[in-house]
């Protein structure tokens, strides 16, 4: 049943990267994440949660490849 668990994973995965762009807001990675922008803003403060870019000090921003890596890597299996 593993497998098929993991198939539904990575269909979702590929929907959902179909429909956020490549380079995400907070909010956008939040939204893609299932998490809130806090989540992300807390695990940044402590370096903790997915890579991301700061092209400037107030500009925050999350790569969708990075950001399906770090969800596969954070993965317990069952």
């Amino acid at each position: 049943m593993t497998d098929v668990n993991d198939l539904i994973s990575e269909l979702r995965t590929a929907i959902q990267s179909q429909s956020f762009p490549e380079i995400m807001t907070p909010a956008q990675a939040a939204q893609f994440m299932g998490v809130s922008e806090d989540y992300l803003r807390d695990h940044r403060k402590a370096r903790s949660g997915p890579p991301y870019s700061q092209p400037a000090t107030k500009i925050v921003r999350y790569m969708r490849s990075d950001l399906i890596n770090w969800l596969n890597r954070s993965r317990v299996a069952a």
